[in-house]
């Protein structure tokens, strides 16, 4: 009797433990998925499923702010905040985590030669933001900025896991010291430790924080990332394209530039410059030179203002009578074609001229390369060349714009020819249905879920109104216009950004 009372006992115990073998999130069992141990815990926290533990650091992730400046090493990502160990499963990085939230699609369009343009909803709440802040504030405020604004993304870079300090004086010096774990500091939720580089060159690791001990101001302190390299921490370079400036902060530099080009080429001063704000960073420094025409995708961009006036000039001067009264980086408009008369009208780039066919290749607004005679081409603006000059910049992580993304703040396309020709007051509704936003998901901001709610109204509104009932069509008699779009509606096709059908 005892034996089988043990037996029964041991069956019941073994029973009880395979009844507790679920996830401690959602409390799902294996047939939800694969569960694992990622940690130290025991009993009914042991088991865990990836996807639920992965969707844990995601909300953690939310509670976090975007920027870089702001960054917490919450240790909630790596460490169980039961059993205090760290995950067994490395976690996601942070543009791993961020990119789940927009979709590959769009983290991917986070490249050079794409726009980055903010959405309706986003400008809406800053220009509220702004109409509340004092005077001073609004000055000091970055918002103007961010307020429908076009960015053309003109450089991505990889990290390269350095930091470098220029340390110029004691007091600075011993703050370092102050903020360091030995010789690891803690900075945008990063941890990077001394290298030995600079004046700490040749230091073996054995003796390196002695000499850090010893080290005087002025100095330079090198610091390399304990992280494995990742391309979250890419730097991505835009500059705005709808804030034109009358005045270049730098009117000097502008003036000698034009100056020294002349020596070389003496009518290189017709070349038009028209300046931009780009971003608030840097914004007193000539950051950036696009020069229209030439080849690929119809424009270059530069860094010096020499070489954009030499390449503009360059573009612009007539080589030949057979080509016509049309130049290089040149606006043109399409006209008298027979074979492709829905082109005519159509606006585009004159890039370069061919000797050999005796016409201009040019890029239109959808992207498409055109070979075209000079008498099918009207010549617009910029017969002269041109330079869009851009002061200061945006600048951000790829997984800080990843972020701002994910809130659904901005959404992106790639540029177009019509980013550039069209006047900057159309640039940012030039890109109404052509941007891509992220979905809706824990990430998004709050007014942005009213707009969404409200746009989802507004289109329900919309068919209801174009689709009529059966038994209206019943009772009205058919009328000769047969066209499916109720008079006073607006169709798909007309709200939608219209794309020029491919050339037969």
């Amino acid at each position: 009797f005892i034996s089988l009372s043990a037996k029964f006992c041991g069956k019941v115990g073994m029973a009880a433990e395979e009844e507790e073998i679920i996830c401690r999130y959602c409390f799902g069992g294996s047939e939800d998925g694969e569960l694992i141990s990622p940690c130290k815990c025991a009993g009914g926290q042991k088991f865990v499923h990836l996807k639920c533990l992965r969707q844990w650091q995601r909300m953690v992730l939310v509670t976090q702010p975007t920027h870089p400046a702001f960054y917490d090493r919450d240790l909630r990502h790596q460490t169980c905040n039961v059993c205090k160990s760290e995950f067994t499963c490395a976690p996601p990085t942070r543009h791993e985590l961020m990119a789940s939230f927009t979709g590959p699609e769009i983290a991917a369009l986070i490249d050079v030669g794409c726009v980055i343009a903010s959405h309706e909803a986003f400008s809406a709440e800053l220009e509220r933001s702004l109409a509340t802040m004092p005077r001073l504030m609004r000055h000091s405020s970055s918002y103007d900025h961010w307020i429908r604004g076009v960015f053309l993304i003109t450089e991505v870079e990889a990290d390269e896991g350095k930091l470098t300090i220029q340390v110029d004086s004691e007091g600075m010096l011993q703050r370092v010291r102050a903020k360091m774990e030995g010789l690891s500091l803690t900075l945008q939720g990063r941890r990077w430790r001394v290298a030995a580089k600079e004046e700490l060159e040749g230091v073996q690791d054995d003796a390196l924080a002695q000499a850090f001990a010893e080290l005087s101001a002025p100095c330079t302190l090198v610091l390399e990332s304990d992280e494995p390299e990742n391309c979250g921490n890419d730097h991505v370079v835009a500059v705005n394209l709808t804030r034109p400036l009358d005045v270049p902060p730098d009117r000097g530099m502008v003036e000698n530039a034009i100056r020294d080009v002349c020596k070389k080429y003496r009518k290189a001063s017709s070349v038009e410059i028209t300046h931009f704000i780009g971003g608030p960073c840097q914004h007193d420094e000539l950051m950036c030179c696009i020069v229209l025409g030439g080849g690929g995708c119809g424009w270059t961009v530069l860094k010096d203002l020499k070489q954009a006036l030499e390449l503009a000039f360059s573009r612009a001067a007539k080589r030949s009578d057979a080509e016509g009264e049309i130049h290089g980086g040149q606006t043109v408009r399409l006209k008298d074609l027979q074979g492709a008369a829905h082109l005519n009208g159509e606006i585009g780039i004159a890039l370069r001229f061919n000797v050999e066919s005796g016409r201009w290749l040019v890029r239109l607004r959808n992207g498409e390369g055109k070979q075209l005679r000079p008498a099918n081409l009207e010549g617009l603006e910029g017969s002269s060349g041109r330079i869009f000059a851009v002061w200061g910049d945006a600048r951000w992580s790829r997984a800080q714009l990843l972020g701002e993304i994910a809130k659904g703040d901005w959404g992106l396309c790639r540029a177009n020819i019509g980013d550039l020709t069209s006047s900057p007051p159309e640039r940012w509704p030039a890109t109404h249905g052509r941007l891509a936003f992220a979905p809706i998901t824990e990430m998004t901001e709050s007014y942005m879920r009213e707009a969404q709610r409200e746009m989802n109204a507004a289109r329900q509104t919309l068919q209801m109104h174009a689709e009529p009932r059966e038994t209206e069509e019943e009772q009205v008699p058919a009328r000769e216009d047969t066209s499916s779009t109720a008079p006073g509606t607006v169709s798909d096709q007309d709200m939608a950004c219209p794309l020029l059908p491919n050339q037969d």
